[in-house]
């Protein structure tokens, strides 16, 4: 689990580096290749959890709208 923001950047440093190399990407028996999808599974729920895009609800979208006349 990514506890910071901190965290969260250097997760992102390392996923780079991993996907620079094709090998990690196309062969899933790498011990790379498990490493990669293990930390983009918990980048992915760190952004969904502190970064998500709510739905507006029907009378915010009205108000945006109205603003974008």
């Amino acid at each position: 689990m990514i506890k910071s923001e901190k965290e969260y950047n250097a997760l992102i440093v390392r996923i780079e580096e991993l996907l620079s190399n094709p090998v990690n990407i196309e062969n899933t028996d790498s011990k790379n290749y498990i490493e990669l999808n293990l930390l983009s599974d918990m980048v992915a729920d760190f952004k969904e959890k502190y970064f998500s895009i709510q739905t507006p609800t029907l009378s915010e979208a009205i108000r945006l709208r109205m603003q974008e006349w």
